[in-house]
């Protein structure tokens, strides 16, 4: 939906105060072992042999182009239960839970009934645990463009996904934000927030909302929000889906990473200040650059420096779920008295 005044004021409700804060985090920080009240740590990189393995660390295999921060630390301001089950790694807060599965890139020769199983375990046991509320997903898919036509693996994965989804006929106005983004090698990995309490979905009036896009781009739709917005007491907050140079639904700029730069934040510039989000005066918290190609990060920088100004940016080298899309950008917007707390 596009949010307005009303739709946030009758969003807030009974919310508490933020149960996590999050921020980026450089390779020794995120290396060290883990305090009690870390919810989640994700790596990018590979996990080096003499790091205690902790299932609240996630090595993601994406290699990092900008040297100021590699990963992100999610840290809980209510105790941590965390552990294992089964195909599950979570941690939970009593208000939020991290959680994970994942597979071998071997089980992706049935890419659709890989993600249905992922989906419907990681649905099925935060239900179970009484965090029914999914809030953002990020999906780790090997080759993610491997394949033509329908037959390519990001439109299997959105068939799968959607079998698991659409089980539910009402879930397409519970979709969660989400990122989907190609690996070079290792596994398929699916990691979500799921709340005791829903979020608002939030779409965006520059693109058509993904579960909305015509079948020219696959068997079935990408089953996602533009954003969620989360009304903690303290402060609202946005957390931004992987947003590429897509207006309406149609891929733009061609071949030109500058471009696709300026019309990705054009997107998201948008979907932060529509009517209801505006006058609350969001602030950017941190963002997220994916490139496909590493080498357009020297030409980029000029512009990277220009439009984050010093906004916490981490930048990852990994394939967009369309072949033509050359980056994508997700982001983590709040209100101004949540991050002066």
């Amino acid at each position: 939906m596009i949010v307005t005044n009303t739709d946030l004021k009758q969003a807030v409700g009974n919310w508490p105060k933020a149960p996590y804060r999050v921020r980026l985090a450089q390779v020794g920080e995120l290396e060290q072992p883990l305090a009690p009240t870390v919810l989640r740590a994700v790596v990018y990189g590979t996990a080096p042999s003499y790091v205690q393995p902790d299932v609240r660390r996630v090595y993601v295999p994406l290699r990092s182009v900008h040297q100021n921060y590699a990963g992100e630390i999610w840290e809980s301001t209510l105790p941590v239960r965390y552990g294992r089950d089964g195909l599950i790694e979570f941690a939970e807060n009593g208000e939020v839970m991290f959680l994970q599965a994942s597979l071998p890139e071997s089980d992706l020769k049935d890419t659709a009934g890989a993600a249905e199983r992922l989906y419907k375990a990681l649905w099925r046991y935060s239900a179970l645990r009484h965090y029914g509320n999914f809030l953002r997903v990020w999906n780790y898919l090997p080759g993610i463009n491997v394949g033509d036509g329908d037959a390519e693996r990001y439109r299997n994965f959105c068939v799968g996904r959607h079998r698991a989804l659409s089980a539910d006929p009402s879930f397409e106005r519970k979709l969660p934000a989400a990122t989907a983004i190609g690996t070079n090698a290792g596994r398929f990995v699916v990691m979500a927030i799921a709340s005791i309490r829903p979020g608002q979905q939030v779409e965006n009036p520059l693109q058509v909302s993904a579960f909305r896009y015509p079948r020219a781009y696959g068997a079935r739709s990408p089953s996602f929000a533009r954003a969620q917005m989360l009304p903690w007491a303290d402060g609202t907050q946005l957390l931004v889906s992987g947003t590429a140079s897509i207006v309406g639904h149609a891929s733009t700029h061609l071949g030109d990473a500058s471009a696709q730069l300026h019309q990705s934040l054009a997107n998201v510039n948008a979907l932060v200040r529509q009517p209801g989000l505006a006058r609350r005066g969001f602030l950017p918290q941190s963002y997220t650059l994916y490139l496909r190609d590493p080498e357009d990060y020297t030409s980029l920088y000029p512009q990277l420096m220009k439009y984050f100004n010093g906004t916490p940016l981490q930048v990852l080298v990994g394939d967009i779920c369309r072949r033509e899309l050359l980056l994508e950008v997700e982001a983590i917007y709040q209100l101004p008295q949540f991050l002066n707390k």
